[in-house]
């Protein structure tokens, strides 16, 4: 099956060339170019790392309100790095939960992006429990500032809007099966 880093498209360009007389002409040609996936921004993808983080701290707050309810001594008596092991446990079940069930965070419902995985399709589970779980690397949520996070590569899922979803299933059945790749690099625009 073909990955969605294969897939290509036609694109138009222009050679450059000197006629008889020796005057530049511009000369159209087709070819055919590996097509980038359109992940989503840096800067989306912080919005939706904030967001998470809000529901993340709403549900750490309905849990320690429910528990001191329950048994307010219990409460007080627990240590910090308990709360700490299950801070990161409800991050990690957060992101699988609504990963596994939606393809998607309320931080990515924000922008309509979906993860998927190297085939365009949902991420299998122990993709996401990975993906969940890579999230716990120290300063890890810098490095989706840049095209994909750490939790994206480790897994090898892409966060894309669903537009793009929609575009990267549409190329895969198109070119199932599908030819050659230009990899020249004299081509311009």
């Amino acid at each position: 099956m073909k990955k969605i880093t294969d897939l290509v498209e036609e694109r138009d360009y222009f050679k450059t060339e000197r006629d008889s007389d020796g005057n530049r002409t511009r000369e159209p040609y087709t070819a055919l170019i590996k097509r980038p996936v359109q992940t989503v921004s840096g800067g989306a993808r912080f919005g939706h790392y904030l967001l998470d983080v809000i529901v993340l701290y709403a549900i750490n707050f309905v849990l320690g309100i429910v528990l001191g309810i329950v048994n307010p001594e219990a409460v007080l008596g627990i240590p910090d790095i308990v709360w700490n092991l299950v801070s990161m446990l409800l991050l990690v079940t957060y992101y699988f939960v609504m990963e596994s069930s939606i393809q998607t965070t309320v931080g990515k419902l924000a922008t309509n992006s979906v993860v998927i995985d190297e085939y365009g399709n949902k991420p299998s589970n122990s993709a996401l429990i990975g993906r969940s779980f890579a999230r716990l690397i120290p300063f890890e949520a810098f490095s989706c500032l840049g095209t994909r996070g750490w939790h994206d590569t480790l897994s090898k899922t892409y966060v894309v809007t669903k537009k793009e979803q929609a575009i990267l299933k549409r190329l895969m059945q198109e070119q199932a099966g599908m030819i050659h790749i230009d990899e020249r690099t004299d081509i311009l625009d």
